[in-house]
């Protein structure tokens, strides 16, 4: 089984190593968690040129600053590229896992501590994060460290490192904090995990955190700009409540649907749930108590962490891995206990389906992407708007780079004068291009295509679309400024 287990392990990682470019495309989430780590690569500072509400000349505050400093580091020792930004939240999920075995050894049998760790690897919250290059694989490191903290009670230094995990709670995010709270309320209330001393311990670090956080944001002017951002978006529930009340602008904060249906953001939810009911009546009618506790309190994260997670803010498929891992781990748990071990085998497989297999063979059909052409049309001394499928292929070859979605907001409507003088292309979709011109003013023509093109993977064949039997393609026009107008008007785009 050991010999297995490493054998499938290796296999998990070889495949995710060779379509990790494959599916997702490059996409918004992916360079605005990116784009300050890469300016801070390249000397530029702690700045994005990316985000709709902040201008590129000031502190980057727009998001908690963690993943963004970790992921400069690591971009320093290799290159910018997006398979480099990729696996390092692959290596982060890795590493997690692995951290998460050495918990388990120490609760569970060998047996089912291989088992729950396969099913956490292809379950589609992690399986989405090992691909997707957003901040939340930061997340889920802190997370599985600050389990093996609690679990390896002998550390001579554990308190210390207790106290910054904590401290580093905010700095990753903040539902992430609040989903530590939430889940560590339930394992108090199921299992009384931890000693009153542990808890202000981690409370301690998280408050000590968060205070240096909004110290450097508030000396840099910019603390009003990380709130607007995160607790009074309008992205989450939240957001929405405080403006509903401090603005008046009748905004719904809460919405019925997708309250109901956190539980069920993901595919692996249902089959958790479902899996986690049976294995407690079974548990209760055979009495064996802890398998019962297990299954319950698996269901509870399953259910009670995306319904709270979703009332203080919003619960996507990237912040799904809040309920799923710690459901999958006790649910799980509670079979092997149980002694069905073919019933674990049939939610292993459903895990497998419905996360990482049905990734890896979008990724597969898919293919890589190359943009082909988009040098020829710069040279180093432009200043270029770029869509998310040409900003890598820019990256490092233009003066200066602004992602597509930048400036646009309520706080910057249009690009700041000074930036939008400079710029003198814009790469972009055509149906975006008239939005992108308004941001950036002036007059402008479309000189050029470039495409995006896919191939299968591992081969220089070309993805050939069934119905038309033509090339897979996306088309991005190639916008030039035109004449001497700066002003921050698109009257004479064409």
């Amino acid at each position: 089984m050991k010999r297995l287990f490493w054998l499938a392990l290796f296999l998990w990682l070889a495949v995710n190593l060779l379509t990790l470019t494959g599916y997702p495309g490059v996409w918004v989430d992916e360079i605005l968690s990116a784009d300050a780590g890469i300016h801070l690569a390249q000397g530029k500072g702690f700045v994005s040129a990316g985000w709709f509400n902040q201008p590129s000349t000031e502190l980057w505050a727009s998001y908690p600053p963690l993943y963004a400093l970790l992921l400069a580091g690591w971009l320093k020792l290799f290159c910018i590229t997006a398979f480099v930004v990729r696996v390092f939240g692959l290596g982060l999920i890795a590493v997690s896992l692995l951290m998460i075995l050495l918990c388990l050894k120490r609760l569970e049998d060998h047996t089912t501590s291989l088992t729950i760790i396969l099913a956490l690897a292809v379950c589609e919250p992690l399986a989405f994060l090992e691909r997707a290059g957003r901040p939340d694989s930061v997340s889920v490191f802190l997370l599985c460290a600050t389990a093996l903290v609690f679990v390896e009670r002998t550390w001579r230094w554990r308190e210390i490192v207790l106290f910054v995990l904590g401290l580093l709670a905010v700095p990753a995010a903040l539902q992430y904090a609040a989903f530590v709270v939430i889940l560590g309320a339930l394992l108090q209330i199921w299992f009384r995990a931890f000693t009153r001393r542990e808890i202000m311990i981690w409370i301690a670090g998280a408050a000590t955190g968060a205070a240096v956080l909004a110290g450097v944001y508030a000396g840099h002017h910019v603390l009003r700009i990380f709130l607007e951002s995160t607790v009074a978006s309008t992205h989450s529930s939240a957001g929405r409540l405080l403006q509903s009340l401090l603005l008046k602008n009748g905004a719904t904060a809460f919405v019925p649907s997708d309250i109901l249906t956190a539980p069920l953001r993901d595919y692996a939810s249902p089959v958790l749930i479902v899996s986690g009911i049976a294995a407690w009546f079974l548990a209760k009618r055979s009495k064996h108590s802890l398998a019962q506790k297990l299954a319950g309190f698996g269901v509870a994260c399953a259910i009670v962490i995306p319904i709270a997670i979703q009332l203080l803010g919003k619960y996507p498929i990237y912040y799904a891995y809040m309920g799923t891992v710690p459901a999958t781990v006790a649910i799980l748990a509670a079979w092997r206990r149980l002694g069905h071990r073919t019933v674990t085998a049939v939610i292993l497989l459903l895990l497998l389906m419905g996360g990482a297999g049905r990734f890896w063979w979008k990724a597969w059909n898919q293919g890589t992407q190359t943009v082909y052409e988009s040098l020829s049309h710069v040279t180093e001394e432009d200043t270029v708007v770029a869509d998310y499928p040409t900003y890598y292929s820019l990256l490092g070859h233009v003066q200066e780079l602004f992602a597509v979605g930048y400036a646009g907001g309520k706080v910057m409507p249009h690009f700041p004068p000074d930036q939008a003088a400079r710029v003198n292309k814009i790469f972009v979709r055509d149906s975006l291009f008239t939005t992108v011109a308004k941001r950036v003013g002036g007059q402008w023509q479309r000189i050029s295509e470039v495409i995006v093109l896919r191939h299968e993977s591992l081969t220089d064949e070309i993805v050939i679309d069934d119905d038309t039997r033509k090339p897979v393609v996306e088309r991005i026009g190639i916008y030039a400024r035109t004449g001497g107008n700066k002003n921050l008007s698109a009257s004479g785009a064409r």
